[in-house]
């Protein structure tokens, strides 16, 4: 059986991390938006542990965009009234970071915007590479 989740969005609120015994662990949602339908976005929950959360915690913040890998966990309990709930979360294995904490409030945007590439960024912008007509494929 499989149980993968792998999901790109935004993070919804100020992160808060807090320790969970001998570790830290930061529980957060996503909005994930619907390419297909304009103002619409899936809200997940996640939890974060150990290394991970703390770089979350110190990379992230609301607004950042991020992507999580990982697997889905249900947890069943019952409430102070008595009633049986559940709850769907993403366990995070790996969060790649695609903006920073600055990037995610648009400070950064307009100087992304106006930076031209180098030829550092393009390493073959100055290259002279000659290809041959006989590529065997």
């Amino acid at each position: 059986m499989m149980n993968i989740v792998a999901i790109t969005g935004r993070i919804t609120k100020d992160l808060e991390i807090k320790p969970a015994g001998k570790t830290q662990v930061i529980n957060f949602s996503i909005a994930v938006e619907n390419p297909y339908k304009k103002d619409d976005a899936s809200f997940f929950d996640i939890v974060a542990f150990g290394k991970t959360a703390e770089l979350l915690n110190e990379y992230c913040g609301k607004g950042s965009k991020i992507g999580v890998d990982g697997t889905l966990k249900q947890d069943r309990f019952t409430d102070k009234e008595g009633n049986n709930r559940s709850v769907v979360r993403i366990t995070a294995n790996r969060i790649e970071f695609l903006d920073t904490k600055g990037q995610s409030n648009g400070q950064n945007k307009q100087q992304q915007q106006t930076q031209q590439p180098t030829t550092q960024d393009n390493p073959f912008a100055n290259s002279n590479v000659d290809i041959q007509d006989d590529v065997p494929f």
